[in-house]
């Protein structure tokens, strides 16, 4: 690392710690050992609640800790309520740049002079965000679109910020005891993966690519056009779409709108993107959302999306049916397939938790049941129990929350668990479907084949193990005493068996003597011995069948 690296990260790690320490957190500090990075002060108790306090942290620490604050505001099962609730009110609301500055980025990310590249540019931005801001402009062709432009070196202050955050989970893992339940250090990955998405605008144009080609078939949804040869890492710029924002009721109102078809466009779109493509808005506020005539949704701003795989999918499905249905193991088993249950926990209690939580819904019609509440409950529930759920499904229990917010806000008769229901019903007809039994099959016989393909060679290497000495097999016999009596009484059982069965051949041999005409002047034959014989082997099968019982009973 440079010198001027160190420098750097010195510097804005004394200003990260010395802020928290100034909101009441220097205690939190001593125990991960940043105690010394603290200029000492006297003390000045807040009033503040601890959520407000790391709000206004978080807000001063700027661009990368805000938007740290706004991915924990959609963790419940990590943060209790008061502190999501303080979270969510983080807002990326900061003074724009000059234009100046603009313009020269603009000019070295695309090449060409400002002039050249666009018939008109708008000096005054539209929006300004803590990465970019966003501006108007015409194209040469005279096509209207939006600009988005990054800030200047808000990317070398994500990378510094995203380094300090690793070592603080590092040493979150190490010095707490949330660290031996909570993997801090994969945490932080997921959010750096996210923020590198905020710094690359590339991605974000993907993104909206992708979502345009999921939704092609839906005439009610409109995705706006990016415009490649003018987007670059740094510089966005999209097709701009005269449209009402959701969040302007009354000018909805005005242009006649049906509120009611609003909402039903909008919701069975989200359904679409999370039930049938497994790709997902994850931030459909109503500043990202806007109507156009014959209340077409239009979606903007395409920096944070979530992604489910067909497993998720299903994971998801079940637990929702679970709780539905009242069945509560239902739940508890996809929840231990999700791998997210810890060790320890008390599963007899969480399955209590869970019973309860299915109570809840098991008298109310479909039509009254907010899946969003559902899975927020179940997030509560993972709060309590430390289970450790994955990220895209707190994402997605966020982004039912907020639909279901605006579409009650827009149709509060709206009945969204039945307008899920269709959605519910495909994803369980691809799951049991001759391509999807016959795709399964098809990966379980090459897993298996796989493995016996392999099983020689370990087999070879547990041989060189044994012959080399580096592999000892320790045998451990418990109750040794009792397993020798036990051996012993089995022994006496098979050979009285034995020795029955050879008496059995003699008699039989004696009796077939017999009936063939034994010489009359033996004395063996002149005794009883068929009835001396018969007595004896019934004695030793009586014996037999009550050392057979009562070993049964043992």
């Amino acid at each position: 690392m440079s010198l001027r690296r160190r420098y750097v990260h010195l510097h804005r790690y004394r200003q990260v710690v010395n802020v928290l320490a100034r909101y009441g957190f220097g205690y939190l500090l001593d125990q991960l050992g940043l105690g010394e990075l603290i200029l000492r002060q006297p003390r000045r108790e807040a009033p503040l609640s601890p959520g407000a306090r790391l709000r206004l942290a978080l807000a001063e620490l700027g661009p990368t800790f805000i938007k740290l604050g706004q991915i924990l505001s959609t963790r419940p099962d990590l943060l209790p309520p008061e502190i999501i609730a303080e979270l969510a009110r983080l807002q990326d609301q900061v003074p724009p740049f000059p234009f100046a500055e603009v313009k020269q980025t603009v000019e070295k990310e695309l090449g060409q002079p400002l002039e050249q590249l666009f018939h008109e540019f708008d000096p005054e931005p539209l929006a300004a965000a803590s990465i970019g801001q966003v501006h108007r402009a015409t194209l040469p062709e005279g096509d209207q679109v939006i600009v988005k432009v990054q800030r200047p070196g808000i990317a070398e202050q994500v990378r510094v910020d995203l380094e300090i955050l690793f070592d603080l989970a590092r040493l979150a893992q190490r010095h707490t005891a949330y660290g031996q339940i909570y993997d801090f250090t994969r945490m932080v990955e997921e959010f750096a993966r996210s923020m590198e998405g905020e710094v690359d605008y590339t991605r974000e144009g993907r993104h909206a690519d992708r979502l345009r080609e999921n939704l092609a078939g839906n005439a009610q949804v409109y995705i706006p056009a990016v415009y490649w040869d003018y987007t670059t890492v740094r510089v966005l710029t999209q097709e701009y779409v005269e449209a009402v924002k959701l969040n302007d009721l009354k000018e909805i109102d005005r242009r006649g709108y049906d509120r009611r078809r609003i909402a039903i466009n909008l919701t069975g779109a989200i359904y679409q993107q999370i039930f049938v493509d497994g790709f997902f808005h994850g931030d459909p506020h109503p500043g990202n959302l806007a109507v156009l005539p014959g209340e077409v949704i239009v979606f903007m701003d395409f920096g944070l999306m979530g992604v489910l795989s067909e497993e998720r999918q299903e994971q998801f499905i079940n637990l929702m049916l679970g709780i539905i249905r009242r069945r509560s193991q239902d739940v508890l088993r996809t929840l231990l397939a999700m791998g997210v249950v810890p060790d320890g926990v008390d599963r007899a209690a969480l399955k209590h938790d869970i019973e309860t939580l299915r109570d809840r819904y098991y008298h109310l019609p479909l039509s009254q049941i907010s899946l969003g509440r559902a899975v927020e409950e179940l997030l509560q529930l993972a709060f309590k129990y430390r289970l450790r759920l994955p990220p895209e499904l707190t994402l997605l229990a966020k982004t039912l929350i907020t639909l279901e917010g605006l579409a009650r806000k827009l149709d509060p008769t709206l009945e969204l668990a039945e307008l899920a229901e269709p959605y519910g019903r495909e994803l369980l007809r691809r799951r049991f479907s001759a391509g999807a039994l016959w795709q399964a099959l098809a990966d379980n016989l090459s897993f298996t084949w796989e493995m016996l393909q392999h099983l020689p060679r370990q087999l070879q290497h547990i041989v060189d193990m044994l012959e080399g000495g580096e592999l000892t097999l320790k045998i451990e016999l418990l109750n040794l005493r009792s397993l020798v009596r036990q051996m012993d009484r089995i022994i006496n059982k098979l050979t009285m068996s034995v020795v029955l069965l050879a008496f059995s051949i003699i008699m039989a041999s004696l009796i077939i003597s017999t009936a063939l005409g034994a010489p009359g002047n033996s004395l063996f034959f002149r005794l009883p011995t068929l009835e001396f014989g018969f007595g004896a082997a019934g004695l030793m099968l009586l014996w037999l069948l009550a050392a057979m019982w009562r070993g049964g009973r043992d």
